[in-house]
């Protein structure tokens, strides 16, 4: 591979000079090919000059995202399954992550620790032993339920998905968009005990403070067959509220989805 793509003053001073810039942009804007714009910005990304929030489009400033912390309890839970199993790939996160960014402090908080098939099991037996409550593979009952237990719960999931992580202390943990996604999937699809509406303030506060990955929320989104899902959502909220949603994440879809409002409205009469 060869060096990585210099960026021209002039291209950081133009990029600068606005809020979002797109790839387009900058080729017809500078009279530069796809390929020597997409590099300027994703290179410009890496110097935390510009944030990508969506399919080719960058918002100016800090690489940042919301962001989430992994509590004591969790680290201690992670460190014990990597004493107990230290070869072992698993993935943990909780509800609480998202708790600086909602209303009200969150009631019982779940933890779901995801790993393979072939030691999932193994996992839950020896978290027992050591005094940890766990279910394995849990049933929708379980999560309609955990919020009641006066005990503290650890779903442990058999999967194996990678994208979406990060490290922390040498964990993997979820980014802020894949936990707010997988909140979602557990209340419609595993009757998770957890307010629809109290998740859609969370994504708010989300937005209005540190910001969202747009592209990494619907590219999760889609690998949880969830996007036309979050499209719709995305659409509506821009519709009814003041929050920064790129126009660019609805291009070929907000037509439809005014015409369906339109149809909707019209079965209504």
């Amino acid at each position: 591979m060869g060096p990585e793509l210099p960026v021209p003053q002039k291209v950081v001073e133009y990029v600068t000079r606005h809020k979002t810039i797109s790839v387009e942009e900058v080729m017809q804007d500078l009279g530069v090919s796809r390929i020597t714009a997409k590099n300027y910005l994703s290179r410009l990304a890496r110097m935390d000059i510009i944030k990508r929030v969506g399919r080719g489009l960058y918002q100016v400033g800090k690489g940042a995202t919301a962001t989430i912390k992994l509590s004591p309890e969790l680290s201690l839970l992670a460190h014990d399954i990597k004493e107990l199993f230290p070869m072992t790939q698993f993935t943990i996160w909780s509800v609480n992550m998202l708790a600086d960014y909602a209303h009200y402090a969150v009631g019982r908080d779940l933890i779901v620790l995801e790993t393979d098939r072939t030691l999932s099991a193994s996992i839950r037996d020896a978290l027992m032993k050591k005094g940890y409550r766990t279910t394995l593979i849990p049933e929708k009952r379980d999560f309609r339920e955990y919020a009641y237990s006066s005990e503290k719960t650890i779903f442990i999931l058999e999967r194996s998905e990678k994208y979406g992580l990060f490290e922390i202390d040498g964990i993997l943990v979820p980014t802020p968009e894949r936990v707010w996604l997988d909140i979602y999937y557990l209340i419609t699809r595993k009757e998770l005990s957890f307010s629809p509406g109290e998740l859609g303030l969370i994504f708010a506060n989300m937005l209005r403070r540190e910001g969202v990955n747009f592209n990494r929320f619907l590219r999760y989104a889609q690998r949880r067959n969830l996007r036309d899902e979050m499209i719709i959502f995305l659409y509506s909220l821009k519709q009814s509220s003041t929050l920064p949603i790129p126009d660019v994440l609805l291009v070929g879809k907000k037509e439809a989805l005014k015409i369906i409002n339109e149809m909707v409205e019209g079965a209504k009469e």
